[in-house]
């Protein structure tokens, strides 16, 4: 009686452990690395890097001479109606859980991108530590057909190259998929994404002649930081401006820059800290003031000039002449984005938000027309750290002897 009672619960455990049900082979599926929609007549043009797994340890090709990578593209009204209809040309199922990059042609941005975004938030089978990227007056399907250096896979080398820029440069978003979302549905800021574009001959760059030579005849570069009115592009920003913004938003990790010497020419460093943080008071007139605090650490990277160095009083005069570049440079860029854009992408509506919930529910329904005339103050703190191996300037030297 207990035996059979024993084979009953057993049985009965089994069956919760339903094994591997859901498994996917791997030689049945095609390893998407990158992804690209564009806007067409018929809808949306969505083109797929697919690794080709026979292939991808040689950038040249492998034994059969083919390609570390394929594109396809195909048409739909909706993205995965595309993505469907390209199943008549793959040779195996579509696998998107290792996209690296996701890159959205400028005719689309501009538009609107939270239809065709709608999917990739909402299909499980993705991950969202993907990076987001606008092709700057270009088609993402051309960004995608290049083929790079370095990396066999393009779209490692794409994903790479955005952590180092960002990371040194401090002039290039890294925006993923959450985080735009995050910033879509936030009252009082808008989003940003990361440009792209291409330097040279798409026909060049799409052969594996583009990396035969010292310099390949075509590279994807990076194209600063693309400004959103809620989903849709409305414009660019340069080089200055995308740095501002990383500033302002505290992503600055490291970057170089300079700065006018107190004793003439030029002072350059290279940032190694940087802390942001946001303040926001109402002022006699009952309205929002914001102040930008920065505190940076800095060292010395050259001095083009005379400035005595000997002196201490030499590196207070120095860091001072740099504070007032970044106050000056960060003010005028922040009013460029209020003027010209109009958009809160620099958080402030969310900083009023939450010290002044109820004094937000005022400005809540037309914030970007009061985000164009609020005043904004920048106030930064830089501390020298380092002056490098030598202490006088060379120029200086050479005169004193």
């Amino acid at each position: 009686m207990w035996r059979r009672f024993l084979c009953i619960l057993l049985i009965i455990s089994l069956i919760p452990l339903s094994g591997c049900w859901s498994r996917k082979e791997l030689n049945d599926l095609a390893l998407v690395m990158a992804l690209g929609i564009d806007l067409v007549p018929e809808g949306y043009a969505v083109t797929v890097q697919v690794m080709n797994p026979g292939e991808s340890g040689n950038q040249k090709g492998g034994a059969s001479g083919g390609m570390p990578v394929v594109t396809y593209q195909a048409m739909g009204r909706t993205v995965p109606d595309a993505l469907q209809r390209m199943l008549s040309v793959t040779p195996r199922i579509l696998y998107l859980a290792h996209i690296r990059v996701l890159v959205i042609g400028e005719a689309l941005a501009r538009s609107g991108v939270s239809d065709a975004l709608d999917f990739i938030s909402r299909d499980h089978q993705l991950r969202t530590d993907f990076f987001l990227l606008v092709a700057k007056d270009s088609k993402a399907s051309k960004i995608l057909e290049i083929i790079t250096p370095f990396e066999h896979i393009p779209a490692n080398s794409l994903y790479s190259s955005i952590l180092a820029s960002h990371k040194k440069w401090a002039a290039t978003g890294k925006v993923t998929l959450q985080q735009f979302i995050t910033e879509l549905e936030r009252g009082g800021s808008n989003p940003v994404m990361s440009g792209v574009q291409l330097n040279g001959d798409l026909q060049d760059g799409g052969s594996v002649n583009n990396v035969d030579s010292i310099r390949p005849k075509t590279l994807v570069q990076h194209a600063g930081i693309a400004v959103f009115k809620k989903d849709k592009l409305v414009g660019w920003l340069g080089e200055s401006v995308s740095k501002t913004v990383n500033y302002v938003l505290d992503e600055v990790d490291s970057t170089v820059s300079n700065a006018p010497s107190p004793g003439g020419g030029l002072a350059g460093f290279i940032l190694t800290g940087s802390d942001s943080t946001l303040d926001v008071r109402i002022n006699a007139q009952g309205k929002p003031e914001f102040t930008v605090k920065l505190n940076m650490q800095a060292n010395l990277t050259t001095i083009q000039g005379r400035l005595d160095m000997n002196n201490p009083a030499s590196i207070e005069d120095l860091q001072k002449s740099i504070e007032q570049r970044f106050d000056l440079r960060l003010t005028q860029n922040i009013r460029e984005v209020q003027q010209k854009y109009g958009t809160d992408i620099f958080g402030f509506g969310e900083a009023l938000h939450r010290k002044y919930p109820r004094l937000w529910r005022t400005y809540r329904e037309h914030w970007d027309d009061s985000f164009r005339t609020a005043k904004v103050n920048v106030r930064s703190n830089v501390v020298i750290q380092r002056i490098g191996s030598v202490i006088q300037p060379m120029k200086r030297e050479m005169e004193e002897k």
